[in-house]
C-alpha cells in the first residue's frame, strides 16, 4: 500500500514544494504496481491548501493531474485503474484555518465543494473498489480491496474534531456488513506525530466506536509534524486482546514541503 501524506505544499507549490513531487508519487505507484504488489493508494487529506477559495483553483488541477493518473486503464492494466482513496483534511474545508503548509493549526468543519467536484461520489461510482459513502457527499466513504489472499476495507472519515454520532453509527453498520474484511480507518488528524503518540479527539472517537471489531488493525492519519517537524508517530492500543496500530505521517514541515516523501506499507 502506498500512503501519500499531506500534499498541499506540492499542489499549492508552496514552501519549495512542486507539483512534480506529487506527480512523482503516483507515477511511482503505477510503475511499481506489479513489482511491489501495490494493491491500494491512500492520500491522508490536505490534498489542496486552500479548499474552496476560487483564487486557488489551480491547486485542484495540480492535485488531479497527479491522482487521476492512477485511473489510466492502459498504463495500470486494470479495468478500474489502481484502487485509491482521498481523505478530507481541514485544508479541503472552507473557511480554512491554515495560511500555508508547514504551519500547525486547526479549523472548524467547512464547505467541501471542490473536493466533491473532483473526488466526489460521481467520480468514483462504478469503480469496482468504491463501495459507498455517508449522507449526500463523499466526505466519508469506504473502499474495498484484496491482496495476498486477504480482504480489506478502507474507511474514510472527514476532518472533524467532534464527529457526529450518526456518522459513527453508519461506520459501525458498514463494518457489520464487511465482517470478514480487515479494517483500515483513515482520517486526516488521527493523532500526534510522536511515539508513543496520543490519539486526537476524533481519533479517540473513531477508535472507541470501532474497537469492538476484532478485524480493526490499522488507523492512519497525517496533519501534524510533531515537535521535531519530522512528521512521524505511532501508538498501539489493545482491546480484548486485539491489537490496533496507529501510524501518523506528515512531511510538510520538512525541506520543500516534504520533498515528495511518502510511505510504503
Amino acid at each position: 500500500m502506498v500512503v501519500m501524506p499531506d500534499t498541499q505544499c506540492y499542489s499549492g507549490e508552496i514552501n519549495g514544494g512542486k507539483k512534480e513531487m506529487m506527480i512523482a508519487q503516483t507515477e511511482w505507484a503505477i510503475s511499481n504496481r506489479v513489482s511491489r504488489n501495490v494493491a491500494y493508494v491512500t492520500q491522508l487529506g490536505d490534498i489542496s491548501n486552500n479548499g474552496d477559495t476560487p483564487a486557488y483553483i489551480q491547486q485542484w488541477y495540480n492535485a488531479t493531474n497527479a491522482m487521476y493518473r492512477l485511473e489510466d486503464t492502459v498504463r495500470t492494466e486494470l479495468a478500474d485503474g489502481m484502487a485509491y482513496g482521498v481523505a478530507v483534511g481541514n485544508h479541503e474545508q472552507t473557511p480554512n484555518g491554515w495560511a500555508t503548509c508547514g504551519t500547525q493549526g486547526t479549523t472548524k468543519v467547512g464547505t467541501t465543494t471542490n473536493f466533491n467536484k473532483y473526488f466526489g461520489v460521481s467520480h468514483f461510482q462504478g469503480r469496482g473498489y468504491y463501495a459507498g459513502h455517508y449522507s449526500t457527499n463523499n466526505n466519508n466513504h469506504f473502499d474495498l480491496f484484496s491482496s495476498g489472499g486477504l480482504d480489506f476495507i478502507a474507511l474514510y472519515f472527514e476532518y472533524n474534531t467532534n464527529p457526529p454520532a450518526a456518522l459513527l453509527t453508519w461506520a459501525k453498520a458498514v463494518l457489520a456488513t464487511n465482517a470478514s474484511r480487515r479494517i483500515i480507518a483513515v482520517t486526516h488528524y488521527m493523532g500526534t506525530a510522536a511515539t508513543p503518540g496520543t490519539l486526537s479527539a476524533q481519533g479517540a472517537a473513531i477508535y472507541n466506536a470501532l474497537k469492538t471489531n476484532t478485524n480493526l488493525f490499522l488507523m492512519l492519519g497525517g496533519h501534524t509534524c510533531g515537535s521535531n517537524n519530522m512528521g512521524e508517530g505511532s501508538r498501539t492500543d489493545t482491546h480484548n486482546g486485539n491489537v490496533v496500530r496507529t501510524l501518523i505521517s506528515d512531511y510538510q514541515c520538512r525541506t520543500n514541503g516534504g520533498n515528495g516523501l511518502m510511505r510504503l506499507m
